[in-house]
């Protein structure tokens, strides 16, 4: 009868651990990208106010430089963890892609990124990949600052970003980003810049696998 109640505590101790596990898992996948506030206020603002004037580049294209790493690779760094990498610190402190540029006023680079991304259900990752590109003045020495074409507060962060889940195998990730060289809002003064490219998993555990990342910069 002893052993029998032991065994009963046993099981039940075994159960409550995986419903609570299960319960983190399950909390951890049903976080959302844009928040509930979030949400509300571009509803609203959607209907109070027209939208602001759209952010934007133009001029003839004077050089093209392009940077790749078909390796495969793979990142602990979870986002909302604080790894320490890119704007806000959210991303591996490592960058996955690095170059240097020179930006002269009035002029505006654009970066073209791409990745082939793994999926949480073939490979144990988290449930997304994100990525942040940077661009950091190195003379005086700034801090990273995103490109334009980010999501600016992802999961109520303050670590713009973008996204993607793969659904099984993997999935092809690609997105577009600029940023205007001067001194209005959104712009960055003259001058010599790092561009790093950073990268995480997240919301859950799990961090994300990649190959084939291929960052494009024109210079304008």
């Amino acid at each position: 009868m002893k052993h029998n109640r032991h065994v009963f505590w046993f099981m039940t101790l075994v159960a409550l651990f995986v419903l609570l596990n299960t319960a983190r898992r399950v909390d951890a996948q049903e976080r959302q990208t844009f928040t509930k506030e979030q949400q509300e206020q571009a509803r609203k603002g959607a209907a109070q106010a027209p939208a602001p004037a759209a952010l934007g580049c133009r001029g003839p294209i004077t050089q093209v430089l392009d940077l790749g790493d078909e390796n495969l690779k793979f990142t602990p760094a979870v986002f909302g963890t604080n790894p320490g990498g890119g704007e806000g610190g959210q991303f591996d402190k490592t960058p996955v892609l690095t170059t240097r540029v020179s930006l002269a006023q009035g002029t505006c680079l654009d970066a073209h990124l791409s990745a082939i991304v793994g999926s949480k259900q073939s490979y144990g990752v988290s449930r997304m990949t994100l990525f942040q590109i940077t661009l950091t003045r190195l003379a005086p020495v700034g801090a990273p600052r995103h490109m334009v074409g980010h999501f600016e507060r992802p999961f109520g962060s303050t670590s713009p970003a973008v996204a993607l889940e793969a659904e099984r195998d993997v999935d092809m990730y690609a997105s577009n980003f600029f940023q205007r060289v001067g001194s209005g809002n959104h712009e960055v003064p003259p001058g010599t810049y790092r561009v790093d490219v950073w990268w995480a998993g997240g919301p859950d555990p799990g961090g994300a696998i990649a190959a084939a990342f291929i960052l494009k910069l024109y210079f304008r």
